[in-house]
C-alpha cells in the first residue's frame, strides 16, 4: 500500500477532507501562525549551508520580522551559478530529484525537491477540489483514471505526477514511462487510443494543449475513418454514443461526446484565457492551480471553481 492509499482505506470522507482540504477553515491568524512556523523551520534548516549563507548573509533570523529585515530579495540570478551545475553539497539537504522550467532564452530553471517539500499531499489536495461539487465532497479514489498531456520529465509537471504515483496508486493513459519514450504528439494519439478502451476519470493537461485536440478533432470528425484498433466493443460504443450526441447537437463531435470527467485540471499561465474553449470542447471548466516550477502549488480554486485561496504549506 502506498503512502496516501492507506488513508483511503482508513478514513472517512469527512476525515479525508480534513487531512487534505482543512486549510479552508483556518482562520487569517492560523494560516499566518502555520507560514510563520515553517519559515522558521526552513531558516533554521538552510542557515549553515552555503546557499543559506549567501542568501541571509552568514546570520540566521529568530523572527518573521527579522528574517523581513535581515534578508534581501533575491531573484533566479542569485542561485544560478550553483543550481544549473545541480552542486548538491551547497544546499542543506540532499534533494530526492531535480526539475526545471521552460527557461527563457533556451536556458532551463534547475530546481532542486528535497523530501519534506515533496510530503506536502497538495497533489492529492488539487485531485479532491477538481473533482467536488460541494465542501466536504470526496469524489475521488486509488487508481483513478488520469489522461496525461504533460511536459515529460526532468520539466516540473512531469516529474511532480511521476512523483504522486510512487505515493498515491494512479492509472496514467498513457503510462508515463512509456510515454516519455515516443514524442509529444504520438503521446496524445496513443493515450485518446487508450482512453476510448479505459475511459478516463480526469484529464490533467496542459491548457493550449487541450484546446488545439478539441479544435483538430472538430475539424476531422466528418471524415473519421474506423480502423482496427476500433472494433474494440468498448471503443465501438463509445464512438457510436458520441456520434449520436454531437448529431443531436447538430455539430461536429467533440472530446465532451467522448467522455465525462469528473475533472479537467489544466497547467499553464494561459488557462485564464483558454478557459471558455476548454469548456466548450471538453464539457468542463478546468480547475485552476497558480504555481510554479519552484513552488508548485501556491494557490487553488475550492470546490466551486471561485476564486484563488493561497495554500499555507508550499510557500511564504
Amino acid at each position: 500500500m502506498l503512502r496516501e492509499d492507506k488513508y483511503f482505506q482508513s478514513l472517512g470522507e469527512e476525515e479525508l477532507w480534513q487531512r487534505y482540504c482543512g486549510f479552508f477553515d483556518l482562520s487569517l491568524d492560523e494560516y499566518m501562525e502555520i507560514q510563520g512556523g515553517l519559515l522558521m523551520e526552513e531558516v533554521e534548516l538552510v542557515a549553515d549551508s552555503v546557499l543559506g549563507k549567501k542568501v541571509m548573509g552568514g546570520k540566521k533570523p529568530s523572527s518573521v520580522e527579522e528574517f523581513r529585515r535581515l534578508v534581501p530579495l533575491t531573484t533566479y540570478d542569485d542561485y544560478e551559478p550553483y543550481l544549473s551545475e545541480r552542486q548538491e553539497d551547497v544546499l542543506a539537504v540532499k534533494p530526492v530529484l531535480w526539475c526545471h522550467s521552460a527557461g527563457r532564452g533556451g536556458t532551463f530553471k534547475w530546481i532542486p525537491y528535497s523530501a519534506g517539500a515533496l510530503e506536502k499531499p497538495y497533489y492529492i489536495s488539487n485531485l479532491i477540489l477538481a473533482a467536488a461539487t460541494g465542501k466536504g465532497e470526496v469524489n475521488i479514489k486509488p487508481k483513478e483514471r488520469i489522461l496525461l498531456n504533460l511536459p515529460a520529465r526532468p520539466y516540473a509537471s512531469g516529474s511532480l505526477f511521476h512523483y504522486l504515483n510512487q505515493v498515491f496508486p494512479i492509472h496514467s493513459i498513457p503510462p508515463q514511462e512509456e510515454a516519455e519514450e515516443v514524442d509529444f504528439q504520438e503521446r496524445i494519439e496513443t493515450g485518446f487510443r487508450m482512453a476510448l478502451r479505459s475511459g478516463v476519470d480526469e484529464i490533467l493537461s496542459m491548457s493550449s494543449i487541450m484546446v488545439k485536440i478539441g479544435e483538430r478533432m472538430a475539424g476531422q470528425a466528418q471524415g473519421m475513418k474506423f480502423s482496427l484498433s476500433m472494433l474494440h466493443p468498448r471503443v465501438l460504443l463509445t464512438i457510436t454514443r458520441a456520434l449520436l450526441r454531437s448529431k443531436l447537437a447538430r455539430r461536429p463531435m467533440l472530446p465532451r461526446d467522448l467522455w465525462s470527467p469528473k475533472a479537467i485540471i489544466t497547467a499553464g499561465t494561459d488557462t485564464s484565457i483558454y478557459k471558455e474553449d476548454i469548456a466548450y470542447y471538453w464539457g468542463k471548466s478546468p480547475f485552476e492551480i497558480y504555481g510554479s516550477t519552484e513552488a508548485p502549488s501556491i494557490a487553488v480554486q475550492n470546490w466551486n471553481k471561485k476564486w484563488l485561496t493561497f495554500v499555507p504549506t508550499c510557500a511564504f
